[in-house]
């Protein structure tokens, strides 16, 4: 492909071209300008052409003609980072979503985690222009859950999470969702996974265009139970029974402790012993039983056969008498 060499090398003047004050350096795309450090200068590529399909993904997806220039700054460390936010944040934070704003900001990560980052936070961004006539803002299920559906689902320890609360039954009504963002850390964790589930249950199991029914009943009213109901075309207590109940059963086995697992292996195993031992036993059971008849049939035999030899030698004296 001789065009991709040159088109490559024409993304690299244009980044070295477009200079800032403080040394980093600006790449521009279709709705999209990524800020990056001289170091980051593969990164910021990679970043520029995730972000480019994911906005166009969430175009099509939405239903959404985005007009605005989304803002995505990568930066060295955490302290930046807090700088660029303009306040502080947990360390383990790895991208925030202004999504009033359209900016959004990075910290470097290998290629398919800054790949999941940039569908994440962009999605906020184009969830927040979707529901710009929104009466109020959008619940926070609704943009984490997209958000992690966009990025292709949730990680094993979120999984993990819903596994425990269906052991412990402790799965999330939809009425308490949006209040757990606000809780103990546990019950957050459980918001976050739960939500994905809700959005990831909306588009399984209703129309192909439930998404986007949704989205838009939601946009026009800003009633988020009344647009389940036409989403999905049933009352929202059904759909919180089925929703509840395929997460209880498609996370269930993921909550119980290896300690259990273990047991129940052990348990089975020990099990599958004792079979193998009651076998083995019958089977030498059965072997002395034949042998044991074996061994009568041939004493039988052998008394049989002196007695006819008894009986043989006695005719032959009684022959010879009567000769």
């Amino acid at each position: 492909m001789p065009g991709r060499p040159l088109a490559l090398a024409l993304s690299l003047l244009l980044a070295t071209a477009a200079c800032s004050e403080d040394g980093r350096l600006s790449l521009g795309g279709r709705h999209l300008l990524v800020r990056y450090w001289p170091e980051q200068q593969e990164l910021a590529l990679q970043v520029r052409q995730d972000a480019q399909d994911a906005l166009s993904a969430l175009e099509q997806l939405l239903k959404l003609k985005v007009e605005q220039t989304v803002l995505i700054e990568i930066v060295r460390s955490h302290r930046e980072f807090v700088q660029r936010l303009g306040h502080d944040i947990a360390p383990w934070t790895l991208g925030v979503s202004l999504h009033h704003a359209g900016h959004v900001i990075l910290k470097p990560q290998g290629t398919e985690r800054m790949r999941e980052l940039v569908v994440h936070e962009l999605t906020h961004v184009a969830l927040d222009m979707k529901m710009a006539r929104t009466r109020g803002e959008p619940p926070r299920w609704l943009h984490e859950g997209l958000a992690q559906w966009m990025q292709g689902g949730i990680s094993e320890a979120q999984k993990t999470v819903l596994g425990v609360a269906a052991v412990e039954n402790r799965i999330l009504a939809f009425s308490r969702l949006e209040e757990a963002f606000a809780g103990k850390r546990a019950e957050v964790d459980l918001a976050y996974a739960q939500s994905y589930t809700l959005v990831a249950y909306i588009v399984e199991n209703g129309p192909p265009e439930a998404l986007h029914t949704f989205l838009d009943y939601f946009a026009e009213t800003g009633d988020q139970e009344l647009a389940l109901r036409k989403a999905l075309g049933m009352p929202l207590d059904a759909i919180e029974q089925r929703w509840r109940h395929d997460t209880r059963t498609r996370y269930l086995s993921r909550g119980v402790p290896l300690t259990v697992e273990l047991a129940i292996f052990g348990a089975m195993l020990l099990v599958f012993l004792v079979a193998i031992v009651v076998r083995f036993r019958r089977a030498a059971v059965i072997r002395e039983r034949m042998q044991e008849e074996e061994r009568l049939a041939r004493l039988l035999s052998g008394i049989a056969d002196d007695d006819e030899d008894e009986f043989l030698e006695g005719t032959n004296d009684e022959w010879h008498i009567r000769e």
